[in-house]
C-alpha cells in the first residue's frame, strides 16, 4: 500500500482525494474525536475583510478548491457546496472609500462588488450599508466528511493511533498489520501529542460557536460583522466564532456564549433561539501558514497540518503540495515547509 493517513478532517480528506486522483492506494485511521473540521462554518472566502485585502495566495487557493469540492460532490452525489454571497456590514461610513479602493485592485476585483449597498436588509442591522463579496459560499464540512468516509469504508479504521507501534522496514513501514510506503499525519490540533512533530509551533485557537434558529431572518447570504452568521437551511444559522489562545479545553463557557450573543445582537434585530453551543480548537500556526513536510530522520513520515481558520480553501492545495514533494520530489514552498522552523525540527524525536 502507498500511504497510511492518520486523521480524517479536511486535511486527511484532501490528501485521500489527492491520492485517489493519482491512483494511489491508502488506508485511513481516525479516532473520530471532535475535530475542528466537523463543526467549522466551511466558508470559502479568499479575502481578509478586516483589512480589505487578499489572503495569502487567495486566488490560487480559491481556483483549486472549488473544482476540487465540486468533483467530490458530483462523484458522491451528495450536496456539499452552497454558494452564497457574503455581505460585509460596514461599521462606519469611512469604510466605504476603503472598500471602493480595494474593489478596484487586481485580484480583489474578482470578489469585491464595488457598489456600496444602502438598502436595508430585513432583520439585519446595517445602518452604514454593506459591501457584497462574490464567488464565495460554504462547504458543509460535516456532510462532506461523513459522505466521504462512507465512500472509503473498506479503507478506513476508527481507532486511536499508537505512535509506538510504527516499525521502520527497508521497504517502508509497518503499523500493526498495515504495511505502507508512507505515513501522513493529518491530526489537526491533536498533533501536539504526536512525538514526531510535537515540537513544531502549532499554537491552536479555540473557537466557540452558536447554532441559532431565526425564522424571521430569512437570509440566504452570509453576514459578516463582528462575527459571521451563515445560513444552514431550515432557518438555522451558524454564528461565530470566538478566538481564544489560552484555553485549549474542549469545553464551552458562559463567557464565550455571552460574547457571541452580544455580537449576534449587534448584527440582527429579529428573535432567535439558541439550538446548540459547541467549540473546537483550530490548528493555527505561529506564522499563520500550513505545516507541511517530512520528518528530518524518518523520510517516510510526513505532516499535513496547520490549516487554521481557512481549512476549506487551503486543504486541496496543501495536499497537492505535500503529495508532489513526496511523490515527485518537488520542493515545498519555504513558507509552508516545516523546515522553516529548523531549530525546532532538529529537536523532534
Amino acid at each position: 500500500m502507498d500511504t497510511l493517513i492518520v486523521g480524517f478532517g479536511l486535511a486527511g480528506l484532501a490528501y485521500v482525494e489527492t491520492l485517489q486522483l493519482s491512483n494511489k492506494t491508502f488506508h485511513v485511521i481516525d479516532a473520530e474525536t471532535s475535530g475542528s473540521s466537523a463543526i467549522a462554518a466551511g466558508i470559502y472566502n479568499p479575502t481578509v475583510l478586516k483589512r480589505f485585502n487578499m489572503t495569502w495566495k487567495g486566488e490560487e487557493l480559491h481556483a483549486l478548491a472549488l473544482p476540487f469540492y465540486q468533483a467530490i460532490e458530483n462523484r458522491l452525489k451528495h450536496k456539499i457546496n452552497f454558494p452564497a454571497p457574503i455581505y460585509k456590514l460596514f461599521s462606519q461610513v469611512a469604510e466605504h472609500n476603503q472598500w471602493a479602493v480595494a474593489a478596484d485592485r487586481q485580484g480583489l476585483s474578482l470578489f469585491l462588488d464595488a457598489t456600496i449597498h444602502s438598502t436595508p436588509l430585513a432583520g439585519v442591522k446595517s445602518p452604514n450599508g454593506f459591501g457584497k463579496l462574490k464567488e464565495c459560499g460554504r462547504i458543509d464540512t460535516r456532510a462532506l466528511i461523513d459522505a466521504y468516509r462512507l465512500s472509503i469504508d473498506n479503507f478506513y479504521t476508527q481507532a486511536t493511533f499508537d505512535y509506538a507501534a510504527i516499525e521502520q522496514l527497508e521497504d517502508g513501514l509497518m503499523y500493526k498489520n498495515i504495511h505502507a510506503q508512507h505515513i501522513v499525519f493529518c491530526e489537526g490540533y491533536a498533533m501536539v501529542n504526536n512525538p514526531f512533530f510535537s515540537n513544531l509551533p502549532l499554537v491552536g485557537s479555540k473557537g466557540q460557536i452558536l447554532i441559532i434558529h431565526a425564522p424571521q431572518l430569512q437570509s440566504d447570504a452570509i453576514l459578516k460583522g463582528p462575527i459571521f452568521i451563515a445560513p444552514l437551511g431550515d432557518d438555522r444559522y451558524w454564528a461565530g466564532a470566538t478566538f481564544e489562545q489560552k484555553d485549549k479545553t474542549l469545553a464551552t463557557s458562559v463567557k464565550g456564549k455571552d460574547w457571541l450573543v452580544t455580537k449576534i445582537e449587534q448584527l440582527i434585530d429579529v428573535p432567535y433561539t439558541i439550538e446548540d453551543h459547541v467549540c473546537h480548537i483550530r490548528p493555527t500556526v505561529i506564522d499563520r501558514r500550513p505545516l507541511l513536510g517530512t520528518h528530518h530522520k524518518y523520510k517516510n513520515i510526513h505532516l499535513l497540518n496547520g490549516l487554521g481558520s481557512r481549512g476549506v480553501l487551503t486543504a486541496p492545495q496543501a495536499a497537492k503540495w505535500l503529495y508532489q514533494s513526496i511523490d515527485q520530489r518537488i520542493d515545498l514552498l519555504f513558507e509552508v515547509d516545516i523546515n522553516r522552523f529548523e531549530k525546532t525540527v532538529e529537536k523532534q524525536a
